[in-house]
C-alpha cells in the first residue's frame, strides 16, 4: 500500500517477501561472510543454496536452488540472471553471469508428451543436468545455458550465445550453438601474485 505523505506501509507481511534479499540469508544453507544480497533478489528452495564469501547477487536475479546451489568467492550474477531446473548448479569462484543470462538445469521431454507441468501425472516429463561453472568463467549479457553442461576455467561466452555443450578452459567462444573463435589470456604472474593475498581456503 502507498500512501503519498509517508511512502510505502511496510507493516503488513507480503507473501514471498521472505524470499528476497537479506529476507533470506537467514534461509540458506551457508552464508559467508562478505555475501550481498540486493533487496531485489530472489532465491526459493535456499535451504539447497550455499553462497561463499564475497559473492555478490544483484536486484531482479530470480534464483531457484533447485536440489543444490554453490556460488563460489568473489562470483558476480548481475540483474536478470535466472537460474532454475531444478537440478545442482555449481559456479566456481570469481564467475561473472552478465545481466539477462539464464542457466538451465532442466528442460521438457517433447515427443509423446505435453510441454507443461500442471497436468495429471504422466502427461509430461522433464529431464534434468547439473551445471557446472568453473573459476574464472565469464559469460556475456543474454546467454543461455543448456542443461548437463559444463564450462571450463577462465571460459568466455560472448553475448546472446547458447551453450548446449562443455567449453574448454580458456576459450573464447560466441554464437547460436555457440562456437570457439580464440583463446584467453591467463591473468599475469603479478596480477595471480596480488589475488593470493585473498583467503582462498575453504573452498564450498
Amino acid at each position: 500500500m502507498f500512501n503519498f505523505k509517508r511512502g510505502y506501509d511496510m507493516s503488513f507481511e507480503l507473501d514471498g517477501i521472505e524470499f528476497m534479499g537479506d529476507n533470506v540469508r537467514k534461509r540458506l544453507k551457508f552464508c559467508g561472510d562478505g555475501v550481498r544480497l540486493y533487496p531485489l533478489c530472489k532465491i526459493i528452495r535456499a535451504e539447497n543454496a550455499e553462497l561463499d564469501n564475497n559473492c555478490q547477487i544483484f536486484d531482479n536475479v530470480f534464483i531457484d536452488a533447485g536440489a543444490r546451489l554453490r556460488i563460489g568467492k568473489y562470483s558476480t550474477l548481475t540483474w536478470q540472471v535466472i537460474i532454475e531446473g531444478g537440478a545442482e548448479t555449481y559456479l566456481g569462484d570469481r564467475v561473472f553471469l552478465g545481466p539477462g543470462t539464464k542457466l538451465l538445469t532442466s528442460t521438457y521431454k517433447l515427443n509423446g508428451f505435453y510441454a507443461v507441468e500442471h497436468l495429471p501425472d504422466g502427461c509430461q516429463a522433464t529431464e534434468y543436468g547439473n551445471v557446472v561453472l568453473c573459476d574464472d568463467a565469464y559469460l556475456g549479457a543474454n546467454c543461455i545455458v543448456m542443461p548437463g553442461v559444463m564450462i571450463g576455467e577462465g571460459a568466455v561466452v560472448g553475448a546472446n550465445s547458447v551453450v548446449t555443450k562443455d567449453l574448454e578452459p580458456w576459450g573464447i567462444y560466441v554464437g547460436t550453438p555457440c562456437r570457439k573463435i580464440g583463446e584467453r589470456e591467463k591473468p599475469t604472474k603479478d596480477r595471480e601474485k596480488k589475488l593470493k593475498e585473498i583467503d582462498w581456503s575453504n573452498k564450498l
